[in-house]
């Protein structure tokens, strides 16, 4: 027997059905040599804290348990709600009678990493391949088939689907749990690797509207009449037409002294505009929620999965989760047929004829997955949503194989006086794609008239003008800027920004329904506005990389590099759990502590820094301090230490005050780690006892040596080694850099 694993239970039923396993049972499909059997998306998630140590992790969020990552390995557990199904394909996976595994999951990352979790966990030893498909029509599922990949050649999708659910994982139970404790009062505060730059770039455009202040400016306009009617001109001279006060203008105007004119000249050209290219997810998603106002984009992919999957018929689309808007060129004879099928009666039929076009059909402009189009199963029964879905994608299609629209632009230059008034018009000659759409192009006319011809002038005057503000984000700017990182990139560019975006077309609708559920943001009507408690987010939670556009986008796009192979897991993960471990330290000991009312005091005997509260309850709760009296004294001496040394502690931290910071004045600190201005965000003061610069000392960075800095902005160490091993003294300043960060540079040698 043969073990296919799909994704959902709606491919296993068209798979099964293809296969002619038509013995339904619990859980799975069985029949002619093969068992068809499905996940429910995923069946496996990591583990919760708590699961790690029940006693130490259950109960309320501590301050002192972060930041957490596992030291051991990361651990899985199974969703409750789907156990039933992971013990049905656990047992099938070990039937005697089964001699190897098809998956069959979606062809992307998370399909890839939803198989991948089920085989480990449930410890599988069998003989994996992978069916690689990007519909689930009967011609495509042979060809599949025909076709396995070895389980080996998926490594790198599997290592970047993982890495991706480690990294979230990570980012989000740490800077959640640290934030909701530190600036949450009593509010749960999601942050999250791409939820945080989402909820900046609507943060950022409300304050472009909010301190937007127009500009006023000024055009001269013509009003003529020719013998076959009357125009409108803008007065243009060498291609400036506007003017930063009400004065230039007049003065312009008042230089016309003749009150007739003629055509100086005028240019007729032709023009085509071609069908808007095939849909990706994001433009399909922007395309839909900018017409229909009961559509969100998450509702726009449920759709189109639930066309994709084909309710066990076979797939009426090809597969959606796709950031393309072109074709693979090996797919023209299956488009072709596809087209055939699809056009057969339309009422355009004629006028829709397959070409292998560029506009079409560029492998060089598909990274994964090509455009979503129709495939050749006609769908029936579709709900009114699905409909709507499917006709767009439909009608995007067949226009994309029909003849472009063509128009007739007129241009008349009018001369009064010697100053040039420029006329522009537009005329639809042939309907092209538009036929399909049953739509007229705009069209502005202007009157018939011929080059030197006298016409009146009726009126020449300023008219005032005035910039606008941007506009506010809809569902559809908000995806495009997502896609292009808030860059200004045209939609169909592939080349630019390939890899480097803010999620991924799988998961953008998911990130824009939940930072409105958290209430990061709202919509009024069609438009996004950020929340107070969005604002709040934004300006309070210091660790701005995580709101950084570049940042995120880097981070997607090491992640597309660990899928083709190009760039390290390990080397991906050391990076965040470093950054994930140093920024959720910066915000326990920051210098924003002092939000926090609870006082932050060191613990004796957990070595930590702990709230005051908590650490007072251990010492009343906790049976070691009880017995054990030279703890108790022990204890009780640091606290009689603190309290004759208040002058040099600095009470939001519980940390030393050193010296005044050089820079701003304010107070240096001293961290385990660090010796750092209580300001260091603004002014970058920081010296790290573990410096590289500083390695070759015997001793690390002390008190006296950060003084000698603040006093002089020079400091000596002592006993720097050189490249033979010989001891010698070196002199230190200290400089800022661009990027606002303090760096320690070596004076003399």
């Amino acid at each position: 027997m043969i073990l296919i694993l799909a994704e959902k239970p709606s491919v296993a039923k068209t798979i099964a059905s293809f296969l002619n396993a038509k013995t339904r049972k619990d859980g799975y499909f069985e029949g002619n040599g093969y068992i068809v059997t499905y996940a429910v998306g995923h069946l496996i998630s990591l583990c919760d804290m708590k699961d790690y140590d029940k006693e130490k992790y259950s109960g309320s969020w501590k301050m002192e348990n972060y930041p957490f990552i596992p030291t051991d390995k990361f651990r899985f557990k199974v969703d409750k709600t789907k156990n039933k199904q992971f013990k049905i394909i656990k047992s099938l996976l070990s039937r005697d009678d089964v001699e190897y595994i098809i998956n069959a999951t979606d062809n992307d990352r998370e399909g890839e990493l939803i198989s991948f979790l089920i085989f480990m966990k449930a410890k599988n030893k069998k003989p994996i391949k992978r069916i690689l498909v990007n519909e689930w029509t009967p011609e495509d599922i042979t060809r599949g088939m025909n076709s396995l990949k070895d389980d080996n050649e998926m490594r790198n999708m599997q290592a970047a689907g993982y890495t991706r659910l480690l990294t979230d994982w990570l980012i989000g139970i740490n800077f959640t749990c640290i934030a909701t404790l530190k600036y949450g009062n009593g509010k749960m505060l999601n942050i999250g690797r791409v939820i945080l730059p989402t909820v900046k770039l609507i943060y950022d455009r409300e304050m472009e509207i909010k301190n937007f202040i127009p500009k006023i400016y000024y055009e001269i306009e013509g009003k003529f009449k020719a013998e076959n009617g009357e125009y409108i001109g803008k007065y243009q001279n060498k291609k400036e037409s506007k003017f930063d006060s009400l004065e230039e203008a007049r003065e312009i105007v008042e230089n016309i002294k003749k009150d007739d004119a003629f055509i100086k000249n005028k240019k007729i050209s032709n023009s085509k505009e071609y069908s808007p290219k095939l849909f990706s997810l994001t433009s399909l998603q922007g395309y839909i929620t900018s017409k229909y106002s009961s559509f969100t984009s998450d509702k726009v992919l449920s759709v189109c999965q639930s066309l994709y999957e084909g309710k066990g018929k076979g797939g009426f689309i090809t597969y959606p989760r796709t950031d393309s808007m072109y074709l693979e060129e090996s797919l023209a004879s299956k488009v072709e047929k596809s087209l055939n099928v699809i056009k057969s009666g339309h009422r355009c039929e004629d006028s829709i004829k397959f070409s292998k076009s560029k506009r079409v059909f560029d492998s060089s402009k598909v990274e994964s997955h090509s455009a979503i189009i129709p495939t050749y199963i006609l769908p029936s029964g579709l709900s009114g949503d699905e409909k709507i879905v499917y006709e767009a994608i439909r009608d995007r299609f067949l226009s994309n194989f029909m003849p472009p629209a063509e128009y007739e632009n007129t241009e008349i230059t009018t001369d009064v006086d010697g100053h040039e008034f420029i006329s522009k018009g537009k005329v639809l000659i042939k309907k092209g794609f538009l036929e399909l759409y049953n739509k007229e192009s705009k069209t502005s006319l202007l009157p018939l008239v011929t080059k030197g011809e006298k016409v009146d002038v009726l009126n020449i005057s300023p008219v005032e003008k005035s910039t606008t503000a941007p506009k506010s984000y809809t569902e559809d700017t908000l995806l495009k800027a997502m896609k292009n990182c808030g860059k200004n990139v045209s939609e169909d560019d592939t080349t630019v920004l390939s890899g480097y975006s803010i999620g991924t077309s799988a998961t953008r609708a998911d990130v824009l329904k939940k930072i409105r559920q958290v209430g990061y943001v709202k919509k009024n009507g069609k438009s996004y506005a950020i929340t107070e408690l969005g604002s709040n987010l934004v300006e309070i939670f210091p660790v701005k990389n995580l709101f950084d556009v570049d940042f995120t986008g880097k981070l997607e796009k090491n992640l597309l590099d660990i899928q083709k192979g190009e760039y390290n897991r390990k080397e991906y993960l050391n990076m965040i759990c470093k950054f994930v471990y140093e920024n959720v330290n910066k915000i326990k000991i920051g210098p924003n502590a002092n939000i926090n009312t609870d006082k932050i005091v060191y613990n004796p005997k957990t070595k930590k820094f702990v709230k005051e509260s908590s650490f007072a309850l251990a010492k009343k709760n906790a049976k070691g301090y009880k017995k054990n009296t030279k703890q108790v004294n022990k204890a009780k001496a640091q606290e009689k230490s603190t309290k004759k040394k208040a002058k040099d502690i600095d009470e939001a931290t519980g940390l030393e005050i050193i010296a005044k910071c050089p820079e701003c004045g304010k107070n240096i600190l001293e961290s385990k780690k660090a010796f750092a201005c209580e300001n260091y965000r603004s002014c970058g003061f920081t010296i790290w006892k573990n410096d590289p610069l500083l390695s070759s000392f015997s001793k690390k960075p002390n008190k006296t040596f950060v003084r000698g800095l603040s006093n002089k902005k020079k400091a000596t160490l002592k006993s720097l080694l050189d490249s033979k091993g010989n001891k010698f003294d070196s002199e230190f300043t200290y400089i800022i850099d661009e990027n606002n960060k303090l760096k320690l540079r070596i004076l003399t040698e």
